[in-house]
């Protein structure tokens, strides 16, 4: 009786653990859509092929001078070390070129804000 009972509860124990460890994981599904601008791109926008491929191919090309650098670009992978062998201006105090896209962007350093972009 002993043997049938541990038998028994054993099964069980072993059904529960897979089927726990097949259950999909939600928890991150709504930050894995949101694109660099912190928007949430997997709405209903989401299938509007012109907004969607300009926000995912090329965003340099919506930004203008003066507005803010989004987060996403502000690391050092971005940053253009080497600015004379890209024959790029010289950069004034607390300033600094970034190469986003095959765009280059000249950003004030303090306020983030975009000074400059150069295709």
């Amino acid at each position: 009786m002993k043997k049938l009972l541990t038998a028994a509860a054993l099964a069980l124990t072993g059904l529960i653990a897979t089927s726990a460890m097949a259950a999909p994981d939600h928890r991150n599904d709504d930050r894995r859509y949101t694109n660099a601008y912190g928007q949430n791109s997997y709405n209903s926008d989401r299938y509007d092929n012109k907004r969607w491929n300009d926000s995912r191919v090329n965003p340099s090309r919506q930004w203008r001078v003066g507005q803010s650098l989004p987060r996403a670009y502000d690391s050092s992978r971005y940053k253009v070390s080497d600015r004379e062998a890209r024959r790029l201006p010289h950069t004034g105090r607390y300033q600094q070129w970034y190469k986003v896209n095959g765009d280059y962007v000249l950003v004030n350093q303090r306020t983030d804000r975009i000074l400059r972009i150069m295709n």
